[in-house]
């Protein structure tokens, strides 16, 4: 009798591990739940072996390639990429349920569920009774009454809708949604942020709600503009040359005091990028840099990254290091301190506190800071990424040719 209960458990053991190895290989769509809606992304899953899976993260044109997926009897582990979050789930029946968490936050993380096959958006809405325009003027109004500008980018394509926001403390990355009777809904999941904007167009304007995340939104309404823009980030902030050096030695106090040495930039044209590791448009920007600086002459030009982290020393270390492997990073990173704004700016005499993450300083060959770009359009907008890259290239030549 006990042989026969052994032979039945085992069965019942090695059944469930083969029936959670199962899982279906293709499309799926993911929900993150927050208190009051849902953020939908779909997410191709592909099985290597026994233990081990690729998924890619879909928003748009965007893919977010995901290759250490770990799978683990009837459970699965989704690390965000470069970031310090995860996505736990149980596999049953057909359907994952588990926790979308970061990290570097106590708290446990939203609801996540998933299941094979299934679109963003409902297919069945009724058809769009409205044409969109590419470009929209937007005001977000948050609770307390405070408002903020931001431009829309979008293109259509029957009831679908792709595009991005723009705003200056950087761009909200690659949307993807659907148009439907006068309404509108649109999501973005990077792994790092879950973003769910839905309105409705009603004398001659647009109205919504923006859910950044869980208990947290804003309202906001828009109009078409085709001229709407924001000020030029090389602009927010000016500084007249040869008035102001950044500190050194209080660039990098958050980590190794005096971790910089300065005698090694003297004649060079420096770069400096604030950022953190949490951060998407830091993130963007750091992938084209890791690129751009492979092509540069070392000899007349030296960048740095200096990051700003929720953690503590040992923590931040352990994030560049992970960091710096993922994207190839040839380039020198170092950590700045904590999450923050005024902190990140304490080496810099012209400045209270920046602007955003990620902010560039941009240093001449005699040590005086030049230029400052306070906040990213990364390649999700397009033409504004274009300019950037064409405004960074030519300050960078004007400053190496001084």
């Amino acid at each position: 009798m006990s042989k026969i209960i052994s032979f039945a458990l085992l069965y019942f053991i090695s059944s469930s591990y083969l029936s959670a190895q199962s899982i279906e290989s293709g499309n799926w769509k993911g929900v993150i739940h927050y208190e009051t809606v849902e953020v939908p992304f779909n997410f191709n899953f592909r099985s290597l072996s026994d233990s081990s899976a690729i998924v890619i993260i879909k928003n748009a044109e965007e893919q977010i390639s995901i290759k250490n997926v770990i799978v683990k009897k009837d459970s699965v582990f989704i690390p965000m990429y470069v970031f310090d979050a995860v996505i736990k789930a149980v596999y049953k029946d057909g359907k994952m349920t588990g926790e979308w968490h970061k990290n570097y936050r106590n708290s446990k993380g939203p609801l996540f569920t998933a299941e094979f096959n299934q679109p963003r958006f409902l297919t069945t809405l009724p058809k769009s009774i409205v044409v969109i325009e590419n470009t929209w003027e937007i005001t977000f109004t948050q609770r307390r009454g405070q408002t903020s500008k931001s431009v829309g980018l979008f293109k259509q394509n029957g009831n679908k809708i792709n595009g991005s926001l723009i705003t200056e403390l950087g761009d909200l990355r690659y949307f993807e949604g659907v148009l439907y009777g006068d309404s509108v809904r649109l999501s973005s999941f990077d792994g790092v942020h879950g973003f769910l904007m839905m309105g409705k167009f009603e004398n001659n304007a647009w109205n919504g709600v923006f859910h950044y995340e869980s208990g947290y939104s804003e309202k906001w309404n828009a109009t078409y503009d085709a001229k709407a823009d924001l000020a030029n980030p090389f602009s927010l902030i000016t500084v007249l040359p040869g008035t102001h050096k950044p500190y050194y030695d209080i660039l990098t106090a958050g980590g190794d005091y005096n971790a910089i040495d300065d005698d090694d930039l003297d004649g060079k044209v420096v770069i400096v990028q604030l950022m953190g590791t949490w951060c998407p448009n830091s993130l963007d920007q750091s992938k084209y840099l890791a690129e751009w600086y492979r092509s540069q002459d070392g000899e007349e030009l030296a960048l740095m990254a200096v990051t700003y982290e929720p953690g503590d020393k040992v923590y931040a270390q352990k994030r560049i290091e992970s960091y710096a492997t993922l994207l190839n990073i040839t380039y020198p990173m170092f950590i700045g301190g904590s999450l923050s704004k005024g902190q990140a700016a304490l080496a810099f005499p012209n400045m209270g506190k920046i602007n955003a993450f990620p902010t560039l300083i941009m240093i001449d060959r005699q040590g005086y800071i030049r230029y400052i770009d306070s906040y990213f359009n990364g390649p999700a907008t397009g033409t504004y990424y274009q300019k950037f890259k064409q405004e960074f290239n030519k300050k960078v030549k004007e400053l190496l040719n001084e």
